[in-house]
């Protein structure tokens, strides 16, 4: 049985029981070279918390030096925020130019959305993207899950989720993570196995399945 984690701050390279995609943020002091982690994948992104008037040239341009590297699978995180200072249409603007990074390359996009998911799907509609978008992190409301699952804008949960949304959101479109907290991906499957009344095993066969179709089979 294989661990999927789609999203962790914690650089974790693969191993014959887990398969973990790191975030990568452009602008961070944290950034890292992924040459440094050969057996590591991550995704890419320039986060809306790290947006400054001063160096949003060159994160665009440090992101789109590396969004072809192999172990790049996805751009993000990335995305909108509006409890956050800076101004939203720069926000969008950012978005954007990440969105055709990522259509470009052929690479799927892990969002962070808060409080923007009008404006998120706004923007699906209008660009109507070819690959696919993952909200992570997701903790809203069944309502919402349903609404973006119509739009085909996959859901990813972790620690924290509303449990009602198994009632809108199917096993197989299920994604996992474990964000930035300190805890196993394991906990995370766990729980969810436990709330979609799933066994683990075939909640990761799911899982799997999802993985080989949104970043090709990147093992």
């Amino acid at each position: 049985m294989i661990y999927y984690d789609l999203h962790t701050h914690n650089i974790q390279p693969i191993t014959r029981h887990k398969f973990s995609i790191c975030n990568l943020p452009c602008g961070k002091s944290s950034f890292t070279n992924p040459g440094e982690y050969p057996d590591t994948y991550f995704s890419a992104g320039i986060h809306p918390w790290y947006i400054t008037s001063t160096k949003t040239e060159s994160l665009i341009r440090q992101l789109i030096e590396i969004a072809p590297l192999p172990q790049i699978l996805a751009i993000g995180e990335c995305g909108l925020d509006k409890s956050i200072e800076t101004p939203f249409a720069i926000q969008e603007t950012i978005f954007k130019q990440q969105i055709e990074i990522a259509e470009k390359h052929k690479k799927p996009m892990i969002i962070h959305c808060v409080k923007a998911f009008n404006e998120l799907i706004r923007l699906h509609k209008e660009l109507t993207p070819r690959q696919t978008w993952i909200i992570h992190g997701f903790r809203g409301k069944p309502q919402l899950a349903a609404e973006l699952l119509q739009h085909e804008i996959r859901i990813s949960v972790g620690k924290q989720f509303n449990p009602k949304i198994n009632t809108i959101l199917p096993p197989a479109l299920l994604l996992l993570e474990t964000d930035d907290n300190n805890i196993h991906i394991e906990t995370v499957y766990t729980q969810a196995a436990s709330t979609w009344s799933i066994p683990e095993k075939n909640l990761s066969t799911l899982i799997e399945k999802s993985f080989h179709i949104l970043f090709r089979s990147p093992e």
